[in-house]
Parts: structure tokens; sequence; C-alpha cells
């Protein structure tokens, strides 16, 4: 560890040295009046210029005016794509305050290539090209952010589209790009005041509704959302200032169908082993979404040669979920399987069990998140030419997470009342049962255990279980560079340096709960109402506050002592190095003007993990602190090309090597060992008395090489365009869980030493690449192109197709589904906007994809294929253009008019439903007002 630490120390100083030198070396050339040009204002480092300055946003939205409403927004985006270095797709704010989203990813979610998944109804995680969040990456103003789940994929809702002024999505990379993804880097922006020339002050206020009633009692359906924004300038236009404030209530609910899989019947009880329902725990949920989020931003520019800005951004996010449902032990269970089923196509879709004891849950699932950014840049030059920008930023978030859970039947331990059930198959919505038991009887009803879960730790078995994980994730960065302009074959040239510290921990605290004094039930507490869960065909159930029971001394704690629990704690620290060159090109290509950027970026990665490995051992659990990590660089050229072939037609050409990190949790140290002493004799290490599973220190992250092209043509004053565009990616490298060796000594054993202290771990390895392909379209045609006489009519659309072949075992074997992968997305807006008035409806399409799917509490590693879904929103407003109430503007919006459901299943048939989950439309009204 030590020889790591010093290697890491001398690097760190090389590069602080690199920098420091060229930053001598440049005064030195200008104090010597050698190389340097006069200075001339297209060399005025404060001058809008077509090559943006290394270490700031590549495409600066602060140079673009939107004068009012969504067609000019557009107009203004496809300015900035057609102007961008790079293939980017662009979303603007409609005026300040005015991004009319819930959250930004609803925005992003409307761009060409770009799909969302959802989570209790909201947009929350982008998938870019068919790959998962994992694969991309978020900035704030150009800076890399801390995510606030398990892993990097940042979670967007937590970002209000109120303070946001736009976003750009880079597809491809070059040298100056910071932290960049693999599938593409999402950068989030914030206004600049200084670019707005006068004060401005503007609020909105939004009354919410959902279309399902409060399915939980006790809970709401009305929702409230508001935001604020000033900005100013001072000092004659050379100190500006921006704040903004917004508030956001929203309430929610869902309808949830879970099954616990599909198991196959036993041959000799059916013919041909059909699959059977093995469980299902169906809930409804009612939740309340508060989030508070601030920005403010102080701009200073007193001359042409110095320019710094600070901003700031936080956001406070709280949900509170309340769930109410019965869990439904059937095949995997003590439960029997009648005579009488109905077998359809390899299915039983009808059958009755007896022997059941029905888990009544009483649940609540509370998150809170505390995330903040701050960032500093400073841009200076003295007229020469020369152009230095030096930038810090600190990215932080912490996340807790609590999850209650509380059981109740009609006996305990798998003893008492038994229920008669028949469940039926409903195609994709999961199943009907029919009980013969009362669940809304709080008489006979009891605070117990049915199945007897957690038998091994509480005597008679648990009532219920209540877990803690807090989670801390943060990044503190810095970035020096310089540009100066060149004579000969390249127009100018960037270099600079970034370091970056990021470092991410979690921990599970779990308690299994039982009533006092050993007791194996106890009565209910007081009822809160009958939740009605007619959706699956049961009446109701008897329902009461977990919250309150938990409080009131309802329970009693017991600490979980199981290795899988201890061994769940993590700790992840990086520390990243880059250097980066690029040549800037402004060239023609014989009469052709030829644009674009060659260069690279060296990124040495110093990554290690610190955590606990457990291991029982004659029945009480031993921990082992475990560390490891791994050094290693990467090289990342990049070539970018936009020929003009006409002033409105321009082809872009991009080969490059993305990076993209690997999931946190997958590089944690720690392990859940188990220990046979029956092996103890064998010398095969994968087959030996120790066995494990866990993270991986040591991995590398993905990489691909990136081909890309683009046909783009934008017609009169940038009012509509359609662009053509294809992608190869060559994944070099992918990750599967793999059995890998690893070495025991000093693990505690029991019955003697074994022959061999190596054994088998499962867990993620770098393996076998793949390729990805495909092709994206988008149109952007307002009427009056076609039709000059037509006016106010505009339609945009977005689709793209994509193929994967991932093959983790080598040419020939089986391919692998990438999580996030949706062969087939499009979105396509229809718009109208004349003298105040606008109406616009957008649908959202993608095809199938295998996700990462819970219904609540913190996330881990649960796959399955996502049905394919439609989306469905709209918004119409009214904005006065004189008189009074000049500034004001009505808006209606609705989200998910066509209840489009969240539906997966497995073993490729849609009727072996996993998950059902309908959120219902989402409705809100309001005003805005801007002087």
């Amino acid at each position: 560890m030590q020889n790591r630490t010093s290697k890491a120390n001398v690097r760190r100083r090389l590069l602080q040295g690199a920098a420091l030198a060229m930053l001598l070396t440049q005064s030195a050339i200008t104090a010597a009046g050698q190389t340097a040009p006069a200075a001339t204002p297209t060399n005025d480092p404060a001058a809008p210029a077509k090559e943006a300055p290394a270490a700031e946003p590549i495409v600066k939205l602060d140079e673009y005016r939107v004068t009012a409403g969504f067609a000019s927004s557009l107009t203004v985006a496809a300015t900035a794509k057609a102007e961008a270095p790079t293939i980017t797709e662009v979303v603007i704010a409609e005026d300040i305050g005015k991004l009319p989203d819930i959250s930004i990813a609803d925005s992003l979610a409307r761009l060409p290539g770009l799909a969302t998944q959802r989570l209790n109804g909201r947009s929350e995680v982008i998938n870019i090209r068919g790959l998962p969040g994992d694969f991309s990456t978020a900035l704030f103003n150009g800076r890399e952010q801390v995510s606030s789940g398990s892993n990097r994929s940042v979670e967007f809702d937590q970002y209000p589209a109120e303070l946001l002024s736009g976003a750009v999505v880079y597809k491809t990379a070059d040298a100056s790009l910071i932290g960049q993804g693999l599938s593409g880097t999402v950068d989030m922006r914030t206004v600049r005041p200084l670019s707005q020339g006068k004060r401005t002050i503007a609020f909105n206020a939004l009354y919410e509704r959902t279309q399902f009633e409060p399915l939980v009692a006790g809970t709401e359906r009305d929702g409230k959302r508001a935001s604020i924004s000033y900005i100013d300038q001072f000092m004659d236009g050379k100190l500006g200032v921006a704040v903004g404030f917004a508030h956001a209530d929203d309430p929610g609910q869902g309808k949830q169908w879970n099954a616990w899989g599909y198991p196959n019947v036993d041959a000799s009880v059916a013919t041909g082993a059909p699959y059977v329902l093995g469980g299902a725990k169906p809930f409804v949920r009612s939740s309340q979404m508060k989030r508070n989020g601030f920005m403010g931003v102080v701009e200073f520019k007193p001359n042409s040669f110095f320019h710094t800005t600070f901003d700031l951004f936080r956001s406070k996010f709280k949900e509170d979920q309340s769930l109410k449902g019965i869990e439904i032990p059937l095949q995997w269970s003590s439960a029997t399987l009648q005579p009488g089923f109905t077998v359809d196509r390899g299915v039983i879709t009808k059958a009755t069990y007896g022997n059941v004891f029905g888990v009544a849950r009483n649940d609540g699932v509370f998150r809170n998140n505390d995330i903040w950014a701050l960032g500093w840049n400073l841009k200076f030059g003295d007229g020469t030419g020369w152009t230095t920008v030096a930038d810090l930023s600190y990215s932080r978030i912490y996340r807790k997470d609590i999850v209650l859970e509380t059981y109740s039947g009609y006996g305990a331990n798998q003893a008492g009342t038994a229920d008669r059930l028949t469940y039926q198959l409903q195609g994709s919505t999961g199943a009907i049962f029919t009980p013969t038991l009362d669940y809304t009887n709080a008489t006979l009803m009891k605070l117990s255990s049915p199945q007897g879960w957690g038998g091994d730790v509480v005597s008679g078995g648990q009532v219920g279980y209540l877990k803690y994980i807090p989670t801390t994730d943060s990044l503190a960065a810095a970035k020096i560079s310089t540009k100066h302009d060149l004579n000969f074959i390249f127009s100018s040239f960037e270099v600079g340096a970034h370091v970056n510290r990021r470092t991410k921990s979690e921990i599970e605290d779990g308690y299994y709960l039982a009533l006092p004094n050993g007791a194996a039930t106890a009565p209910l507490p007081t009822l809160t109402g009958i939740t009605d869960l007619s959706f699956i065909g049961i009446k109701g159930l008897a329902s009461y506050d977990p919250i309150q029971a938990l409080s009131s001394g309802t329970y009693r704690a017991i600490k979980n002592p199981n290795a899988d629990v201890i061994s769940a704690a993590w700790n992840v620290k990086e520390e990243i190095s880059l250097a980066f060159l690029q040549l800037n090109i402004n060239r023609k290509l014989g009469s052709l003007p030829l644009t674009g950027n060659l260069g690279g970026q060296v990124v040495n990665t110093d990554q290690s993990s610190t955590g606990l490995s457990a291991i029982p051992i004659n029945g009480a659990t031993r921990t082992v602190p475990t560390t490891g990590g791994k050094k290693y660089t990467n090289f990342l050229p990049s070539l970018n090309l936009t020929l003009k072939v006409t002033p409105k037609t321009q082809v872009r050409m991009s080969l490059a090597r993305q990076l993209a990190r690997q999931r946190m949790a997958d590089m944690a140290a720690g392990m859940n060992v188990g220990y046979n002493a029956a092996l103890a004799n064998s010398t095969d290490p994968y087959n030996s008395a120790f066995s494990a599973s866990g993270g991986n220190p040591e991995l590398r992250p993905w990489e691909s090489n990136s081909f890309d092209l683009s046909l783009e043509h934008y017609f009169h004053d940038n009012k509509g365009y359609v662009a053509l565009a294809g992608f190869y990616k060559d994944l070099r490298t992918y990750t599967y869980s793999q059995k890998t060796i690893a070495d025991f000594s000093g693990y505690p054993t029991t019955g003697g030493t074994p022959a061999t202290f190596l054994g088998a771990v499962n867990r993620p390895a770098n393996g076998q690449g793949g390729s990805i392909k495909g092709l994206e379209t988008s149109v952007q045609l307002p009427s009056e192109l076609l039709l000059p006489a037509v006016r106010g009519f505009g339609v945009v659309l977005g689709g793209a197709y994509t193929e994967s072949a991932i093959a983790p075992y080598g040419p020939g074997s089986q391919n692998t589904p990438i999580p996030g992968f949706s062969r087939k997305v499009g979105t396509a807006t229809l718009y109208y906007e004349r003298n105040g008035f606008s109406a616009r409806v957008s649908t959202r399409y993608r095809s199938k994809f295998r996700a990462n799917i819970y219904t609540f509490g913190p996330r881990g590693d649960n796959f399955q294929t996502v049905m394919a879904q439609k989306l469905i929103d709209a918004q119409v407003s009214y904005a006065f253009q004189k008189g009074s109430l000049k500034g004001l503007t009505f808006v209606i919006q609705a989200y998910n008019l066509n209840n489009e459901p969240e539906v997966t299943y497995q073993n490729e048939d849609s009727r072996l439903v996993t998950n059902y989950q309908k959120y219902g439309a989402w409705y809100s009204a309001g005003v805005s007002y801007k002087f």
C-alpha cells in the first residue's frame, strides 16, 4: 500500500509540475514577444468564438438567446447543434424558469436516440443509444456529478427543470471533454446572468393532481409545484447574479403486481413440467415526493481579459411511500397444488392451492437525498492570443434509505387458519386471486410471522424487518488548460490537465422485528382503514400505520447477524489524473469549409476499495477486513471532422476511443464467504472448502472503439433540420459474473486445517466484448417551410434502431442482452404556436428492454425484460402578448395520458409476468409570470 501511495504522489506532482511549466512557458513566450500574434478582436478571450476554450462547456448555451416560446427554443437548439464541434443533441428552455417538465429527465427523453426508465411513474434513468445509464456520464455546468444510487448512473429526477437553462447530450467525444461517457455525456446547464443583458424576475406556480384517487388511507391526491428566478446585472454589466428556487410536492399512486417467479411443476404432477406461479407480492402504493432545489450564480467580467464564475446548486429530495398488500407464497412454500389446474402451452394459467398462509404487508419506504454541486471557473488572457482556464469543483450527495416491513396474517409459523386460494393469469397484467379468507377482518388477523421467515434468528419467525442504508458520494476536481492560435495546418491547440478524487460508500444496517416477551402473535394496531385490493381480486386488507406501530413499542429490534448483510458495506475510492492535447481544425478542403479537432487523453487511474468479508463459523459470523485495488492507464484518442458541403448541409465524422467506469457497487472489496468443512481435503480451488461472492476492486473500465457518421441539413434560419446518423461501437471488453480464484489465508476455519486456502469467488470480471451499431434520424419541421401560408404548426420526430452482439465467452458463445438496450426508440411531437397560444402533444416509444427493476427500497440487481411501452404527454398554454397582463402565461400539462403500465416478464413469454405497475395519468395547471 505504501508503494501505491508514493507512486500516486509522484504522478500527482508530475502533473502539477507539467501544468505549472505550461503556464510559465506561456508567460515567457509572451514576455519575449516571440511567437505570440498581435492582439486582434479574434484573440479576445471574452469574444464568442467558434472554438470554445478548454475546461469550459464545449457547447456554450449562454451564447444563444431564446426570444420566447417553444418554436423559438427549437430554433436555438438547432443552431447550437449545428455549430457544435461534435455530434450532439440539445434542449433549451423556452424562457427563464420554463423548461416545462417535472425534471430534466422528461426533457431529455424526447431527444433522438434517448429513452428513459421510470421509477414510481417518474422518468429517472436516461439510456443513450441503447446502453444503460452506467455507460453514460452526467455533468453539471461541464463538471462530473455524483449519483444518489448505489452506482454511477445519475438519477435525473433529482434536478428540477425550472432551474436549468437547458442541456447538451454529447454523443461523440473530443479530447477537451472531461468526464465523457461511453454511450454519451449529458451536460445540464444553469443560466449565465451576464448573457441575459437585463434584470429578469420569473415565477411559476402549478396545482397537480393524480388520475388515481389515494390508494392508501391518509395520503394525498393533490400536489403543488412552484419556482422563482431572479437575474440581474450590476457595475455597468460587469457583475451578474442569478438565483433560483424550485419547490415540488408531488403525490404518486401505483398498483403493482409482482411475481416471485415461475418454477416448473414436477413432470409426475403435470405432463411436460409446465411453469407455475411460485408466489406473488402485489401492492398498492401511495407516495409523496418533496423536492427543494436552489441555484445560484455569480459572474464577474470587468474586462475582456478576465472572466470568472461561481455557481452553486443544491437539491433536497424526500420521498415517503406507503405500501399495502398481501404476499402470497404458492409453489415455493408449504402450499399444495390441488388437482384440476389448467395448462395452456406449457404454463399453468389457473390453479388452486391449499394450505396457503398469506403474509399481509403494511410497509413504509423513505428516502432522503441531499445533493450539493459547487464550481468556480476563471478564464483569463493578456491579449496576445493565449487563453487560460482554471476550474475547481466539488459535488457531494448524502442519501439515506429506510425500509420498514411489517407482517400479519391468520397464523404463525405455517400454523393456524390456512387459506384455500385460486389464481388465474390475466395475460400481461399478472394474476387475479380468489381467496376463502377475509383479510379485512381485523379481529381474526394478527401481527405474526405466517411463514415463519427468519426463524433462525427470531423464535417462531420475524414479524417484520427494518433496514437503514446510508450512502455518501463525494467528488472533488481541478482542471487547468490553455489555448493558443496556430498559423499552419491546425488553427489552434489546447492542452490541459485534470485531477479528481471520488469516494463513495454504502452501509446496510438491518434488524429483524419481533414481538415483546417472545409472543408469537399480537392484535393489529389501530386501523387506518381498509385498503382496496380489488385490482388483484381480493376485497381488501385491514391496514394500519407501521411507523406509528414501530415508534409505540409494538416491536423489538434484533440486529441482523448474517454474513450477507455485514459484507454488503463497502467503500470505493478513485484518484484520476488526466492530461489532454487537442489540435483544432478550421481549414478548407478544396472550396469546402472543414472544421474539427484531433487529440487524445491520457488517463491514469488509482482505484481502491475497503470492506468486510464475513464468514459464518460455528454458529457465529466472523469478519475479516478486506482491501483491494488496481492502477492502470488508458489512452483515448479522438478525431472529429465537419465538412460543410453547402452553407446549410454538413457531414460529420468521429473516430474515438470512449470509456465508461464500472459500477461502484461491483468494485466493492468485501465478500460473503462460506466454509464447508466436508470439502477440507479437496485441493481443487473450484471445489474447495472456501467459496464466496462479492465485488471486484480490480475491475477495469468498459472501453469502446467508436465510429460515428452524421449527415445534417438545416433549413432557413435554422428553423428546422433533418439529420441521419449511424454509429458503430466495438466494445473491447464487457463485464460478467464469473468465478475467479482468491486466497483465503488468514480466514477462520473449523474442523482442522484445509488442504488449500484457495477458493472460488463468484464476482464481476472483465470479459469478452462485442459490438453495438445503429441508425438515428431526426426531423424538425415548422409548417411555414412547406406551406408559407400555414403558420404556427410544426413537428419534431426522432427515431433510432440499434443492434447489439455481446458474446461473453468468445466467438460463437451466446449473446448477452445489455441492460437498457431497446432495439427501437422513437419520439414525436406535434405542436401549434401562434399569437401567444401554444399546444403540443408528445409521444415516446421504446421497444422491449432489459432493466434493473425494483419496486421500492434501495436497488439491487434484479434484471428483467420490460415490455415495449409508449407514453403520451401534452401541454396547452396561453401567454398574454401586450397590455397590463404581458408576461403572464396560463398552462395546463398532462403526463402519461394513456396510463401506460410498466410490465416485465421472464423466459421471453409475456404471460409469465414478473412485475406489473400502473401509475395513472398526472395533471397540472397553473401560471407563470415574467417581468
